[in-house]
């Protein structure tokens, strides 16, 4: 199979998303997940660092909610680990297909927060490499160590500190289960 560089992986992940919800097409679930046991155990973990962090002023939202609304953004990465069952992993043209699989519905479900600006911030998945390799990059663990860390990285963001809500995603790879989120916030006034 064709390897495809990352600029042309994200360019069509973004036009695919962007025709799906043109075209109306749903691609995903229109109901919110229901956390599992582990989404509502890191939710509390993350929250606790969150806290804290609101205390010394650095986010505006002294708790996050957990919103499913914008899991496929991470989802349709994650999903890609999963079907391959390997991390890292070289990015393939056939991987194209499970991100659209995964992320047609988000442009649409994005809406009622202000659109796509509304992200903040994402952890879990490396940028990739000039090789084209990603890698999820934080095992599951709700060890306030590892949490702080995790926390972090969905602050890197200049709009995370404004984020309100979080969508969870946790990729099990050989048996591995990974903790993977993106921050969003309600852009609309």
């Amino acid at each position: 199979m064709k390897e495809m560089n990352r600029r042309e992986f994200l360019t069509l992940t973004g036009a695919a998303v962007v025709a799906l919800s043109l075209a109306g097409c749903g691609g995903g679930s229109s109901a919110p997940a229901a956390p599992t046991g582990k989404e509502a155990e890191l939710l509390a973990a993350i929250n606790r660092v969150w806290k804290k962090k609101y205390e010394e002023k650095a986010v505006v939202h002294e708790q996050l909610t957990l919103n499913q609304d914008a899991v496929d953004a991470i989802r349709c990465y994650g999903r890609v680990f999963e079907e391959v069952n390997e991390t890292p992993h070289k990015l393939t043209s056939s991987d194209f297909g499970i991100v659209l699989g995964e992320s047609g519905g988000l442009a649409e479900k994005l809406k009622k927060y202000g659109g796509e600006d509304s992200l903040a911030g994402a952890a879990g998945i490396s940028e990739p490499s000039t090789e084209k390799v990603v890698a999820l990059e934080d095992e599951y663990s709700c060890e306030d160590t590892a949490v702080r860390v995790f926390v972090d990285k969905l602050l890197n963001n200049s709009n995370s500190a404004k984020a309100e809500f979080i969508s969870i995603y946790l990729p099990v790879v050989k048996n591995v289960t990974y903790m993977t989120a993106v921050v969003f916030r309600n852009n609309n006034p």
